[in-house]
C-alpha cells in the first residue's frame, strides 16, 4: 500500500518542478500567454537575434547562403526529395524548428500555415523538399507536397484515434 502512495507523490513533484521560478513566479504559460506570444511572434523579422525569412521561397535562399556548399551538393545528389528530406530532418531541420520558432510561432511557421503545411514536423519536411527542389532546378510547385504532408498527418491521427478505440473495446 505504501508503494502505491509514493508513485502520485512523484508524479506530482514532476509535474510542479520547473513550473515556478524562484520567489514563486509561475513560468508555464496560459493559452492567452502563449496566443499573446505567438501573435506578437509572427511579426516580428528575428527572434533572438535569428533572422526569420518570410516565406519559404525566402527561407530556401537563407539556407542556400548559411549553408556550406559542399553539404548542399551532397543534398542535391540524393535522388528521391523525400529520402533526401528525413536524412536532414534531425539536423538543418532541428536548426529550422529552433531558430525559426515553428514551435512558439514566426512569421515563417505563420505563412506555412497559411499554406496548409500545419504541423512544425511537417514544416521541416516541406521547407527540405523545396530545398531539395530548388537546388535541383525542378520547376514543381509545394501544392502537391502540402496535400502530401496533410495527407500523412490525416492518417497519422486516424491510427491515433483506431488505437484509442481498439484499446478502450479490449478493455471492455
Amino acid at each position: 500500500m505504501k508503494h502505491l502512495l509514493i508513485l502520485p507523490c512523484i508524479f506530482i513533484a514532476f509535474t510542479l518542478t520547473g513550473q515556478f521560478r524562484e520567489g514563486g513566479e509561475r513560468t508555464v504559460l496560459t493559452k492567452a500567454e502563449i496566443d499573446k506570444r505567438y501573435q506578437e511572434n509572427i511579426k516580428k523579422s528575428r527572434i533572438d537575434g535569428v533572422y526569420i525569412p518570410v516565406d519559404y521561397k525566402e527561407a530556401i535562399e537563407e539556407v542556400k547562403a548559411l549553408a556550406p556548399k559542399d553539404g548542399l551538393v551532397k543534398f542535391q545528389e540524393i535522388e528521391d526529395e523525400d529520402i533526401a528530406a528525413r536524412k536532414l530532418y534531425f539536423g538543418l531541420g532541428r536548426w529550422m524548428t529552433l531558430n525559426w520558432s515553428f514551435a512558439e510561432g514566426s512569421r515563417l511557421s505563420h505563412s506555412l500555415k497559411t499554406m496548409g503545411v500545419l504541423h512544425q514536423e511537417d514544416m521541416v519536411l516541406f521547407l527540405l523538399t523545396m530545398l531539395h527542389r530548388d537546388l535541383n532546378e525542378d520547376v514543381k510547385g509545394p501544392e502537391d507536397v502540402v496535400e502530401r504532408l496533410a495527407l500523412k498527418r490525416k492518417e497519422i491521427a486516424k491510427q491515433s484515434i483506431d488505437k484509442v478505440l481498439s484499446t478502450e473495446v479490449k478493455k471492455k
